[in-house]
């Protein structure tokens, strides 16, 4: 039996689940996908996180500028840990580590280090396919990396 096919849409919907389960106002963010790795310096905040975090959904918006990792796992698509805020207040920096690799730091000491793929193939339960996200992946540089970037 082959694997059901999703297109991208419907792999989008899927993964929006892990955020707007964790978010309240969710609709106010655009969402694109990662992979990476996570590191929690603050004991409080790592208490709340599954090891060998690999998978995150980013929330982002302009305004207020502001970016939310929620780590996530596949293929079951559920939450890996506690969602993770970035803002104006809090943001120590941002860095490219090549076109599609950035680095996110917090002054509390936690940090990302994020690979996004313009077109992505991932795979879920309910079937796998290409997350089409090139255009969103953009905003986000000039959003979010660019802003903070030092």
């Amino acid at each position: 039996m082959t694997e059901p096919q999703l297109t991208s849409s419907e792999i989008a919907k899927a993964l929006h689940t892990v955020f707007d389960s964790q978010i309240i106002n969710y609709g106010a963010y655009n969402l694109v996908f990662a992979t990476g790795s996570s590191i929690y310096r603050n004991p409080d905040l790592a208490s709340h996180q599954e090891e060998n975090q690999s998978h995150f959904l980013i929330g982002y918006r302009d305004t207020p500028r502001e970016a939310v990792i929620a780590p996530l796992s596949l293929p079951e698509v559920r939450g890996t840990g506690t969602p993770t805020s970035i803002d104006n207040t809090n943001a120590a920096r941002t860095f490219s580590l090549s076109e599609f690799s950035f680095g996110l730091e917090s002054t509390n000491g936690t940090s990302f280090s994020l690979t996004f793929e313009p077109h992505m193939t991932v795979q879920t339960t309910e079937g796998s396919g290409v997350l089409d996200q090139a255009l969103d992946i953009e905003d986000f540089k000039r959003v979010i990396i660019e802003a903070w970037e030092l």
